[in-house]
């Protein structure tokens, strides 16, 4: 499960995780690549109105590509 602490970096690897942020409107990279922090810590960047909703969504995404 993805939480708000999981490491940005972490996620880059997982099929489809890429184009599933930039669908949502964040970008998951900065100047030197990956995001270097926390998942929460770019979503208060970003300033995503509903971090739980994002949250809910991702991990949603997550388990569906589980059950392929």
């Amino acid at each position: 499960m993805i939480t708000q602490e999981t490491q940005v970096e972490e996620l880059m690897g997982i099929p489809g995780i890429i184009a599933w942020f930039i669908q949502h409107r964040v970008s998951p990279f900065s100047c030197f690549g990956a995001f270097p922090d926390t998942l929460g810590r770019l979503l208060d960047i970003k300033a995503v109105p509903d971090k739980d909703r994002f949250l809910q969504e991702l991990n949603d995404f997550l388990a569906a590509r589980a059950n392929l």
